[in-house]
């Protein structure tokens, strides 16, 4: 199991607000705004057990996700620029591989036969891009594209089978993309030799993103965000590692290695792409209720929202699929939220944190 060392996986929704002067029908020809934004979701163990190492009570889970950005962005008219930094992290498995990558960890001998299935999608980057809105009476469109560069990467799959017996028995594939190579050897793989020269140095992105608004009646407001609609990820001649390996008594492999472990470690050229996340907003004013649906991949999160009055600024009480509850406090431009699912730091398994501030100008 690789064991990412990015940032704390956290997640957010954010909600912009209008300063009194905009509630007054004031118009504005621009504003600044600096954001924080983030959603994740660790199945198998705690967002903490994730980054610093497993603990063996965890759950079969199937994924870890986290999609974290700062973004600072400037806006004229209908032309908005911004600038980010995101930490993207993806990991898809079968429970089966949890459990064996469990035993592997802490030498539990397997006690039956597993099927091992591993993808593995990590980067961070640096971006800056642009948007442009296209309105009418009701409704908003605006498409954004953003270039990146990538500042660290794993990209990989892992597919294999793991025999009960005495001792490690397991057959298993390994394709695997990295700048820093993380992938543990289990005590039985090759160590990873590190050709000299080769490999690329930079590494970019590019990504096509929509978004759009509309209120069909006074009382309601919809919006649709698909990030990541047209993607494209170039690490050039990436640093790669491949392994074809047979660790003791194997009786039915999934790939022919004679017996032990066979492959190499020489650059390969990577072109890869993310799936698309969609994020459905819907409001119904009368209530001051806020409904959003979160999709991306096999993560999926339905949380609503209901604000309230509090003082000179608004207080949201916020509830989600995912067993989370917490609050998001709305003043002026400033809005701030703290979701998640245990009240523990360090038992948290899904979290929504968020921070933004825009100023009109």
């Amino acid at each position: 199991m690789i064991k990412p060392r990015v940032v704390a996986i956290l997640s957010a929704v954010l909600a912009s607000t209008t300063s009194a002067a905009a509630e007054q029908n004031i118009k504005h020809t621009g504003n600044v705004s600096f954001s924080l934004s983030a959603e994740a979701s660790s199945e198998p163990v705690p967002i903490d057990q994730m980054i610093e190492g497993w603990e063996q009570d965890a759950d079969p889970g199937e994924y870890a996700y986290a999609d974290m950005s700062l973004v600072a962005s400037a806006s004229y008219q209908n032309f908005t620029l911004n600038a980010e930094r995101r930490w993207f992290y993806s990991l898809k498995f079968s429970p089966d591989t949890t459990a064996v990558y469990l035993d592997a960890e802490f030498g539990i001998e397997t006690q039956q036969d597993r099927d091992l299935n591993l993808v593995a999608k990590v980067f961070q980057a640096r971006g800056i891009g642009g948007s442009y809105r296209f309105e009418g009476e009701n409704w908003s469109v605006s498409p954004a594209f953003m270039v990146y560069k990538l500042i660290h990467y794993q990209f990989g799959s892992f597919v294999g089978r793991s025999f009960a017996d005495e001792g490690s028995n397991f057959s298993a594939s390994l394709s695997y993309y990295f700048d820093e190579y993380r992938f543990p050897s289990f005590d039985t793989l090759p160590e990873y030799e590190d050709p000299q020269g080769t490999a690329s140095q930079d590494w970019f992105g590019y990504s096509a993103s929509v978004s759009g608004n509309w209120s069909p009646t006074e009382e309601l407001d919809l919006a649709l965000q698909v990030k990541d609609l047209w993607n494209l990820l170039d690490m050039g001649n990436s640093g790669h590692r491949s392994i074809c390996a047979e660790v003791g008594e194997v009786t039915d492999p999934v790939c022919s290695s004679g017996g032990a472990a066979s492959g190499d470690d020489n650059p390969k050229v990577l072109e890869t792409s993310i799936k698309s996340t969609v994020i459905a907003n819907a409001v119904y004013k009368p209530l001051d209720v806020y409904v959003q649906y979160y999709w991306h991949d096999v993560y999926r999160n339905l949380s609503i929202e209901k604000r309230y009055p509090f003082g000179n600024a608004q207080l949201g009480l916020v509830g989600t699929s995912k067993r989370q509850l917490g609050a998001a406090l709305y003043w002026q431009g400033l809005s701030a939220s703290y979701i998640v699912d245990d009240l523990n730091i360090k038992q948290v398994r899904d979290a929504r944190i968020g921070l933004s501030y825009q100023y009109l100008w």
